[in-house]
This record gives structure tokens, C-alpha cells and sequence, in this order.
């Protein structure tokens, strides 16, 4: 409780102090006093964590760009972590740093490496799917499938920028103005999730931040008994797809973003026949199986200055080249459609994703990548396509549409569909 003093008359005494002051103008001393001793800690706190996050850069920048010799050697089994984290601890107490510093800075270093820091809690939480950072005070997460903020914060804007920045240095990628979109794969740190990164930064952004998106694809697959229980599908449902995984000529999956097309690709590839071949090419590396005779490809595009580049085109152009039954690609988004298309015409069993407004409309933004890399009109192109004789459509991660290609109406020059579902 704040306490009062009574003033003096300054008639009595001409050097009346700061707090009678204070006083005489219904200023509680000890608030005054309070409130300065807070504002003084609250600066040594920010002194110090600059201090540390500045060391902190420094130990990064010297085993990532200067010394990088000693994580290259852990990260290929030639020296162990144990022996790893002594260089830290020498570099360290070369630079005059023991004690409590030390300690916090190697946790840091070590969270760095192995896991993302203050937000590891919303990565290791199996209900949230998606993490999407708007700012350093706005983590939004998706929970079973709904919206909602975060807890979470980081200290302030500076220090969710260097978090961006550390997030591309450990997964090797440039942000610099000529990469300012950036997506990425991280598949060893987390135990239970591929995560898949999307970060753009100011320099395409209306704000002075980057923004960071985080989907988690969890290593353990569900099954088709863990869809039924989720709600995804119905047994009937279920069943019919296990048995057009086996023994239909194609199928597409559709729906918006998030709706659960990767997921179901990802049960049903599985359910391929251990006796028949496959490809699987993909931009992000979310579909896998330990099916014996599937290969699995991704892209490896050219960002700012680097040369390096087998998009999807590529992959999908080399693999008509192969002994294959199973032509799959992760999601369709452009020329690619072209090589999908020659794949299934000639009697391949064809897979793909593409974003798409029910199933009856799904072949029809097909036809439009064909259209882009060839000069196929659309009624020849939807003909070639009849044997996608599969269309499924999600929402809401569950299947709300299945239809079948059935044949061709000459007069109306489109596709015949029956509805299963």
C-alpha cells in the first residue's frame, strides 16, 4: 500500500525535497519510487536478454558459417552430440562466458538446433495441425480443425524476426531479398512430425514482419480405421476407396486447402498392391510409405542466385521413362498436368491432388494446367481424362463427393459422371 507524508510549510523551510513535493501535489511517494525502480529493472532486462540474444547470434553465426566443420561432422555420425556440445562449451568459455550465461545460452543453442524454441509446445500437440505466425503477439493455431490465438507470444518483434531468421539458417535456407518466399521441409527435428514451412518475409509482405507458416504432418500415418474414427469417412465409403486404390484406373482427390486430400493419399497409397510399381512426386515431402516397390521424389527449385532446379514438370517428365503402374503426384499446380495426363493415357494408374469446388468440377482445373503447357483444346484433353475415373472431394477433412467418369457425351462434349456419394 502506497503511503502519504505530510508536507512542510515552505515558510518554515525553503528547501523542501522532491518528495514533499510530491506529496503536496497527491503524489504517493512509494509509487513514484515503484514505478522508477520497475521502469529501471524492466531496462536491465531488456539490456540483458539483447546481450544474450546477441551472444546468441554470435554462437550460431561461428557453427553454421565459421566453424561449421564441427556440426557437419555430428550431423554425419563422425563425432557424437556429447562431443558436439563440449566445442560449444570451450567456444564459450573462450569468449568469457561461465556460470548462469553459459548455461541459458547452451539451452538456447541446443533448442535451436533440435527443436523451435518457445513455440516446441504447439508442435508437439497432437490436436493442432497447422501454426501460422502473423506477428510476434499473434501465433494463430488451428485445433481439430478450428481456429483460435495462441497463448504464445514472442518478447517482442525483434525477437520473433531473429526466431524467422534462426528457423532458415538451421534448415539451410537463404531469406535474403531475392528469396523472399521460401518453403521448406523439416523432417528430422520433431520425433512425431514432418513439419512443412512457408515463410515469406517484408520485403513481399505489407508489414514489417515476416509471417511464418507451420504444417505438421504427423510420422505415424493414420490408418483407415483411425479416418472412420476421426469422421473423415463411413466404413461403406472406406471400403469403396480401398478397393479403387487396388483396382480403379485413377483417382483425384479435391477440395480446398486443408481439407484432408494429402491425408487420405497418404492412408491410401498403403493399400497399393505390394506387387505393382510406383512413383511418388511430390513439392513437399508429405506422402510416404513402406510399400516395397515405390520410389519418392521432390522438387528441388531455384531460389535468388542458385541454378539448381527439377520442378515437378521435371520429375513428372523422367518418370513416364520408367517401369511403373502407379504414376503419383502430390498436388497438381501447373504444367505438370501435362506429364499426368500422358501418364494415364497410356495406361498407367494416375493419382493426384489439385485444389478444386466439388468433384464433377475437379477435371475441369485439370484441364486448365493441360491447357497452359500444351495446345490441346479442352474437349480433347477431358477425353484423354476419362480414365481419372475417380473423383473424390473433401471438405472439412471428410469426404462429402465421390464420383465416377463413366464415359463421354459426344453431344455435349464433356465427361459423364454418376454420383457414388
Amino acid at each position: 500500500m502506497a503511503r502519504f507524508r505530510l508536507g512542510k510549510d515552505k515558510s518554515k523551510d525553503e528547501s523542501q525535497t522532491l518528495d514533499e513535493q510530491q506529496l503536496m501535489e497527491g503524489v504517493p511517494v512509494d509509487e513514484v519510487d515503484e514505478d522508477e525502480e520497475d521502469e529501471e529493472e524492466q531496462v536491465q532486462s531488456d539490456r540483458y536478454h539483447d546481450d544474450l540474444e546477441a551472444s546468441l547470434e554470435n554462437l550460431i553465426d561461428y557453427f553454421t558459417r565459421v566453424e561449421m566443420q564441427h556440426l557437419n561432422r555430428m550431423e554425419r555420425g563422425i563425432i557424437s552430440k556429447e562431443a558436439f556440445l563440449h566445442e560449444v562449451v570451450s567456444y564459450l568459455e573462450m569468449q568469457g562466458i561461465t556460470g548462469e550465461t553459459q548455461k541459458e545460452l547452451l539451452d538456447r543453442f541446443k533448442r535451436f538446433l533440435w527443436s523451435y524454441d518457445i513455440i516446441d509446445d504447439l508442435i508437439n500437440d497432437k490436436d493442432i495441425s497447422d501454426i501460422k505466425i502473423l506477428a510476434f503477439d499473434t501465433i494463430r493455431i488451428k485445433v481439430l480443425g478450428k481456429r483460435k490465438t495462441s497463448d504464445v507470444q514472442f518478447r517482442n518483434a525483434k525477437a520473433y524476426t531473429r526466431f524467422v531468421e534462426r528457423v532458415a539458417i538451421k534448415n539451410k535456407v537463404n531469406l535474403s531479398d531475392q528469396n523472399a518466399i521460401q518453403n521448406f521441409v523439416d523432417k528430422h527435428s520433431n520425433p512425431n512430425f514432418i513439419l512443412r514451412f512457408d515463410v515469406t518475409t517484408p520485403f513481399v509482405n505489407s508489414v514489417s514482419t515476416p509471417y511464418l507458416h507451420i504444417r505438421k504432418i504427423p510420422k505415424e500415418k493414420y490408418t483407415i480405421e483411425g479416418l472412420i474414427e476421426a469422421g473423415m469417412l463411413s466404413r461403406e465409403t472406406a471400403d469403396y476407396l480401398l478397393d479403387a486404390a487396388a483396382n480403379r484406373d485413377g483417382i483425384l482427390f479435391t477440395g480446398k486447402g486443408a481439407s484432408g486430400k494429402t491425408t487420405l493419399m497418404n492412408v491410401l497409397i498403403d493399400y497399393i498392391p505390394q506387387d505393382k510399381s510406383g512413383l511418388v512426386i511430390q513439392e513437399n515431402e508429405e506422402l510416404f510409405s513402406t510399400h516395397p516397390d515405390l520410389m519418392f521424389q521432390h522438387t528441388v527449385l531455384n531460389k535468388g542466385e542458385g541454378k539448381i532446379n527439377y520442378d515437378l514438370k521435371d520429375l513428372a517428365r523422367n518418370g513416364l521413362l520408367a517401369d511403373l503402374d502407379y504414376f503419383v503426384i502430390g498436388e497438381i499446380k501447373g504444367g505438370e498436368a501435362l506429364y499426368f495426363l500422358n501418364a494415364a493415357y497410356t495406361g498407367h494408374k494416375c493419382w493426384a491432388s489439385v485444389h478444386g469446388a466439388s468433384s464433377t468440377e475437379a477435371l475441369n482445373k485439370l484441364v486448365d494446367y493441360i491447357k497452359y503447357a500444351s495446345d490441346y483444346s479442352r474437349e480433347d484433353a477431358l477425353q484423354m481424362l476419362t480414365h481419372i475415373n475417380t473423383v473424390v472431394f473433401l471438405n472439412g477433412f471428410k469426404v462429402t463427393e465421390i464420383s465416377e467418369v463413366t464415359g463421354w457425351d459426344e453431344e455435349k462434349k464433356d465427361l459423364i459422371y454418376k454420383r457414388i456419394l
